[in-house]
């Protein structure tokens, strides 16, 4: 039976597929994701049945969606580290992360035609409007991407790294199924196996060539 063997580019591009295939078994959702970071599939019809329960006040409103959305990491609400729900897949879950609150909480602004900004940080996403305070990780000066009625705007965020680096640990490895992180660290020890039986099978030619 021929061995399979691998070149160091052959390796490193079936890390590649290996690990996204773990992260991601459906790759599609990924790229959906981040055209959604674009294109927020905010929608006030998917919040209508929350109509009669939501207060009018923007901030008693925000305090509603938190309250009635339970945060949950991706790992435990979608079996994926990251995920951009619609605002349907957001009510009918019922739980999410902050980007379940932005867009539910975006969708009822628009539902009640309270003016909003979205806003998109390296490791946040939250809805601002007229009143509400700076605080914690929600810091304007913090954000890369700004956009209401009058356009979008990207600025270099100022965010500490220090911070970016905890969020992302903490939902991307933390919140991991086992079997998930197995397979994960399964990835770059079958990588080099691969070349390692490359290398091994130019050594047995070369000490047959030798030996003639």
């Amino acid at each position: 039976m021929r061995k399979l063997k691998m070149s160091p580019p052959q390796q490193l591009m079936f890390l590649l597929i290996w690990t996204l295939l773990v992260l991601y078994p459906n790759p599609l959702r990924l790229v959906v994701s981040v055209v959604r970071v674009a294109n927020p599939p905010v929608s006030a019809e998917a919040v209508e049945p929350l109509a009669q329960e939501t207060p009018g006040d923007p901030v008693r409103m925000e305090s509603f969606v938190l309250r009635e959305f339970p945060y949950q990491y991706d790992w435990d609400t979608y079996g994926v580290p990251w995920y951009f729900p619609t605002a349907e897949e957001a009510v009918r879950k019922g739980t999410g992360d902050c980007k379940t609150r932005f867009v539910v909480l975006a969708s009822l602004f628009e539902l009640h035609d309270i003016p909003y900004t979205q806003t998109v940080s390296l490791s946040h996403f939250w809805v601002d409007y007229e009143g509400k305070p700076e605080e914690g990780i929600e810091k304007s000066e913090y954000a890369w991407l700004i956009r209401d009625d009058t356009g979008t705007r990207v600025q270099m965020p100022r965010e500490q790294l220090r911070d970016v680096w905890e969020a992302f640990r903490e939902a991307f490895w933390e919140h991991m199924p086992p079997g998930r992180k197995l397979l994960f660290a399964m990835g770059p020890f079958l990588s080099l196996l691969l070349g390692s039986g490359r290398w091994f099978g130019k050594q047995k030619r070369g000490k047959r060539r030798s030996e003639q």
